[in-house]
């Protein structure tokens, strides 16, 4: 090879390649050794440690092949972590099912990690057969290891199918991140949990449970800024959240009773009720819901939200109008949501970007509408033009557009009135219809859009 044309990384030493590999996952990282001999193991020496049975483990394989393989998981480990040089590492990840026949070996993983001082810790030993939408109610398959509370520095935790003993966490005192899936929890544990480690800004729950009266984070200087709580079974879906820093809420679950006090810093609200099973008139609880995220300028929301949300006394929109910037529909643009979407274009009058995240979606057979709703004239007949629309709405995404009539009836009002429209993004669906249409039939029905009457002047659509 020419001197001019020499691989740059042949000059470099191994310490800066080292540094260079600890910015890949770790997957990544062990695919570097293919590069040359230079780089064959500098993998090895990556502070950020990922050990998925992923990698070996087979769910399609009988259980016998099954074991096999999962013994060699644990003998790559072992023999990973016994060679791995004398450095400190950022992170260890471990992820495996089934793990009781191994839990000496888990030990000795974590007594490594505390060993090397490690800031964030993953333990995931949750069964991926496990049905996230089911309401049975998993015990843990392990407990953290004892010597896991030794470390001092933890910045992030996440333990999925793994209890943790809170009255055992007071070194944990620049603990930032914490992840709990899949293991019984109390409203003690939550409070023990902020109070003995008060840096946490950051607290997942995913399918935790226990037989609690009620969801409460109402501490004094709490500064928690994301919470996220994700198809949690609680027998009573009541959540009482005051917490002036929160930034970030994202629920999945049941409609409950929500109360959040003080949430003027509230910027990105994401909900999801798709475990609803039939349909409910209880709009009047998400329609406070809503009143108390006044501060979002990001809000996503769901089908059963929008199928919901308008039976209530104003089913028309908001008293109080929100504050919502960009609003992000998981529809399936059924006739259902109709009076939703309306309700949200109301009350969204400061709106500047609109998506419609088109696919499947729960669709209630028994829904009844507040007003009678004819759907090939609720666009068109008898309409109000929203402030939203005709003010502010800058940007529409249209993401698995099919061109049905539902997306061409919103999409067709939104444009006629969209005075203010600079561009209209569609995102073409790759999957085949009911009756065998395709991509290409669904791009032949982006002409239909563009011979709409338009008000802006400044209008593009973009097709992708």
């Amino acid at each position: 090879m020419d001197g001019s044309h020499q691989d740059m990384f042949t000059t470099l030493t191994n310490d800066l390649l080292v540094l260079i590999v600890g910015n890949l996952p770790f997957k990544e990282a062990a695919r570097t050794s293919i590069l040359s001999k230079q780089w064959c193991n500098i993998w090895r020496e990556t502070a950020i440690l990922e050990f998925n049975e992923d990698f070996f483990v087979k769910f399609q394989e009988n259980e016998e092949t099954q074991i096999i393989q999962r013994i060699a998981f644990f003998d790559f480990v072992r023999g990973f972590i016994a060679n791995y040089p004398q450095r400190e590492i950022q992170s260890f990840a471990l992820a495996c099912s089934k793990p009781q026949d191994f839990l000496a070996d888990i030990q000795d993983f974590v007594i490594f990690a505390v060993s090397r001082n490690v800031k964030e810790l993953e333990l995931d030993l949750s069964d991926p057969r496990w049905s996230e939408d089911d309401l049975d109610n998993h015990l843990a398959v392990a407990e953290l290891p004892f010597q896991a509370y030794h470390l001092v520095g933890l910045e992030s935790l996440k333990l999925f199918s793994c209890s943790i003993d809170v009255s055992r966490v007071s070194n944990f005192t620049t603990l930032k991140d914490v992840s709990l899936g899949w293991i019984k929890i109390s409203i003690t544990f939550i409070k023990s949990l902020l109070v003995t480690c008060p840096l946490i800004e950051s607290l997942s729950l995913k399918k935790c449970w226990n037989v609690i009266e009620q969801f409460e984070i109402s501490l004094p200087n709490l500064k928690l800024k994301n919470l996220i709580l994700e198809k949690c079974n609680f027998i009573h879906d009541m959540f009482w959240i005051d917490g002036p820093n929160i930034k970030f809420l994202k629920y999945s679950g049941k409609i409950g009773h929500f109360h959040l006090l003080d949430q003027r810093n509230l910027a990105e609200v994401d909900l999801d009720f798709g475990m609803e099973n039939e349909f409910k008139e209880v709009g009047a609880f998400l329609y406070d819901f809503l009143q108390e995220l006044y501060s979002a300028r990001v809000m996503t929301v769901c089908s059963v939200f929008l199928q919901t949300i308008a039976q209530e006394a104003e089913p028309l929109g908001l008293h109080a109008p929100i504050n919502v910037r960009h609003l992000i529909l998981k529809t399936a643009m059924h006739f259902n949501e109709f009076h939703g979407i309306r309700f949200m274009l109301r009350s969204c009058p400061r709106l500047e970007v609109l998506t419609f995240d088109i696919g499947p979606r729960k669709i209630f057979p028994d829904y009844v509408p507040p007003f009678e709703l004819d759907p090939h004239e609720f666009w068109s007949k008898d309409i109000r033009i929203h402030r939203c629309i005709r003010r502010s709405l800058l940007v529409v995404n249209v993401k698995a557009f099919k061109g049905t009539l539902s997306e061409l009836y919103v999409l067709k009002y939104i444009i006629c009135y969209g005075r203010q429209l600079e561009q209209l993004n569609l995102y073409i669906s790759n999957e085949e219809g009911e009756n065998g249409e395709n991509r290409d039939t669904y791009m032949a029905r982006v002409q239909q859009i563009r011979e709409f009457e338009n008000s802006s002047l400044d209008l593009q659509i973009s097709v992708f």
